[in-house]
């Protein structure tokens, strides 16, 4: 972040999508770069209902303090840690968040070792958000929520397997909407491998300098994931919002 400064960083965007977390201490350590010291990151409730609060304190960073603007990225694969620096940062830091409701796991839990090797979780408290808010099984709702398309969260068919004329089911439907996404017609997304489908998947392998067959396997399978990933990272509708909403 220091590095970033001195670079002239002139806005932030801090992506937690797809990440479950991990040692409260450390998000408390991450929250202080961006709430006021002083200000509550989270609050622990025990079984007796009794609170306690964990603040802001810069010193764990040198005095470090963010101050360009700021935006936050979540999804339903932002959990636990996540979550606590998330809430934090805007209930106490006053950032704003982008994305789709988050996990929702509100409670903190530690691992003892049992004398056979074995490991047991414990779950010792609740995690409160600085106002108060107990999100477990209900996430957190963004400032300003946009989804991805379909498309960004599909199971990959696998490399291995070949797909041609008259295949039909989820992995068929899956390759339909990726060809799609780079906007080659298939005609109907309907999850079955027609005429159609075959001539999109000979045009693709043209563009690419593969052997055109119409069948989707191997190579074209890896060139088809590669290029999605790419057009998705180009055009990543979330991260657009959180980067408009830093400018």
């Amino acid at each position: 972040m220091k590095e970033l400064d001195k670079d002239g960083m002139k806005g932030l965007v801090l992506d937690l999508r797809g990440n479950p977390g991990g040692l409260l201490d450390q998000a408390v350590n991450i929250a202080s770069m961006f709430v006021p010291d002083g200000k509550v990151v989270v609050q622990e409730e025990n079984k007796a209902g009794e609170k306690s609060a964990i603040t802001a304190d810069s010193s764990v960073n040198d005095g470090y303090k963010v101050k360009v603007p700021t935006t936050i990225l979540v999804d339903n694969g932002s959990a636990s840690a996540s979550e606590i620096l998330a809430a934090a940062a805007r209930e106490s830091g006053d950032i704003k968040i982008v994305g789709t409701k988050s996990f929702g796991k509100g409670t903190v839990q530690t691992a003892k070792t049992m004398e056979d090797g074995s490991t047991i979780k414990l779950t010792v408290a609740k995690w409160l958000t600085p106002n108060g808010t107990w999100i477990n099984k209900k996430g957190i709702t963004p400032d300003k929520v946009i989804s991805m398309p379909d498309y960004a969260t599909a199971t990959i068919p696998s490399n291995s397997k070949k797909y041609t004329i008259n295949d039909f089911g989820d992995d068929v439907l899956t390759i339909e909407e990726l060809l799609k996404a780079l906007d080659y017609n298939v005609g109907d997304v309907d999850g079955l491998y027609t005429i159609d489908t075959a001539y999109a998947v000979q045009r693709f392998q043209r563009d690419n300098n593969l052997e055109e067959t119409g069948v989707m396997t191997g190579k074209t399978t890896d060139k088809l994931v590669e290029l999605v990933q790419k057009h998705l990272k180009e055009n990543d509708p979330q991260l657009k919002a959180a980067m408009n909403m830093v400018k």
